[in-house]
């Protein structure tokens, strides 16, 4: 059948997928590009393939039972599958568990991931691969462990500094559905240091590294107070909800015994109810105890992280301000001051003086030819009023003009 990852272009064409799915040679060294053609089809195929499927572990028969087509098996897998090995892309499980750092709880790890997982095919087998031993596919085991870090950072249980193993499998129960992927994962996170497993008292505890630090811390005394105390709430609220169910049933039995005139009875329960409502006040106490003492060590935490603030502004104040001091600032100041002032001096200097020289300039001629201007606006000013009588346009003299002048019209010349 057809392969469930999406198929290649190649997968229609019969000639190409039967040199495909015939064999490989003995060695690369027959046929170098025969060779090379096969591997960069299915190598990426592969992957692929297990990407989509979110399979974190592959065998070779499943592969054969998945890229099985028109009753063809591909005879070349096991030679692919060993050179994925042989370059990191698949990994044994026992090689995948040996090459987790696992520091300073290599013991607890064992006992939480590494005992579960099975790896003593491969350790038998050695290079060898069998046909149902499962390979671990790396890509896909640092996606899904990138989605649980996530799902851990989104969720309410990000602000305990620990996880039991029960808390841990609810928080993975979409993305790890069976034990086996679970390990892996939390195999991948102990490998990036991303997580820190612990166990104590037969008890299996993991905590997780905290928002964007890049490492997680190992598990400390105040993780393991704070566990204790959340531990402790979460028993004393289901003791207080159980003593709280019992006083509700025993006010209602005593309703009952009343109803029916059975007196005795009815005080026995209501006797059983006051004793009931003793322990709920000292469980209540005991709850408001835990519950201030965590609420102490929230604000402690708050604080602290406060105050560091605190202190990386100081550090950077510091480093700003190093080379700075108040005699330097006042003398900074006092030069600031003092270019100031030579400034408007030379500002005061240089607009006292024209540019050309016009002290060279006579202050007689000056004077001479102010007057002068002043004299020719008096003639302008004494012309005569504008004529208000008609214009004569004709070049004769007119008669009138002329009596007035002592002429007449005889000797008058035409122009």
């Amino acid at each position: 059948m057809a392969p469930l990852a999406p198929c290649p272009p190649e997968w229609e064409d019969d000639e190409r997928m039967s040199f495909l799915f015939s064999a490989f040679k003995q060695t690369r060294d027959v046929n170098s590009s025969d060779w090379d053609g096969k591997m960069n089809f299915w190598i990426p195929l592969i992957l692929k393939h297990t990407q989509s499927q979110g399979h974190l572990t592959v065998t070779l028969s499943q592969l054969e039972r998945d890229f099985m087509r028109k009753d063809s098996v591909p005879m070349g897998l096991r030679t692919v599958m060993q050179e994925m090995l042989r370059h990191g892309k698949l990994q044994k499980e026992a090689d995948f568990v040996t090459n987790v750092s696992s520091g300073w709880l290599e013991w607890g790890m064992k006992k939480l991931i590494i005992k579960p997982i099975r790896w003593t095919i491969g350790a038998v087998l050695g290079d060898q691969i069998g046909p149902n031993e499962p390979l671990v596919v790396p890509p896909v085991t640092k996606d899904l462990a990138a989605l649980v870090l996530q799902r851990y950072n989104s969720s309410p249980l990000r602000s305990l500094p620990l996880l039991c193993e029960e808390d841990v499998r609810s928080l993975c129960a979409e993305i790890c559905p069976n034990p086996s992927t679970l390990n892996l994962v939390l195999l991948q996170l102990q490998g990036d240091k991303k997580i820190c497993i612990f166990e104590r008292l037969g008890e299996k505890l993991v905590k997780f590294v905290r928002g964007s630090c890049g490492q997680v811390a190992p598990v400390s005394e105040s993780d393991l107070g704070i566990y204790e105390l959340r531990k402790s709430e979460k028993l004393l609220s289901e003791r207080l909800n159980r003593a709280s169910e019992e006083s509700d049933r025993l006010t209602e039995e005593a309703r009952s015994f009343i109803r029916v005139q059975n007196k005795q009875q009815a005080l026995r329960s209501l006797r059983k109810r006051k004793l009931i409502e003793r322990r709920i006040a000292e469980l209540q106490n005991k709850l408001d105890t835990v519950q201030n003492i965590l609420e102490r060590i929230a604000t402690a935490e708050t604080d602290r992280k406060v105050i560091s603030a605190y202190q990386a502004g100081v550090s950077a104040l510091r480093l700003a301000l190093k080379d700075v001091s108040l005699e330097k600032a006042e003398n900074l100041v006092d030069q600031i001051q003092e270019y100031c002032d030579l400034q408007d001096d030379l500002s005061q200097t240089l607009s006292g003086q024209s540019i050309g020289g016009d002290a060279d300039l006579d202050s007689e001629d000056l004077e001479r030819e102010l007057n002068d201007i002043l004299q020719n606006q008096d003639i302008v000013t004494g012309l005569p009023d504008v004529p208000t009588s008609p214009v004569i346009t004709s070049p004769q003299k007119p008669v009138e003009w002329l009596r007035d002048q002592g002429e007449t019209a005889e000797q008058t010349e035409f122009f």
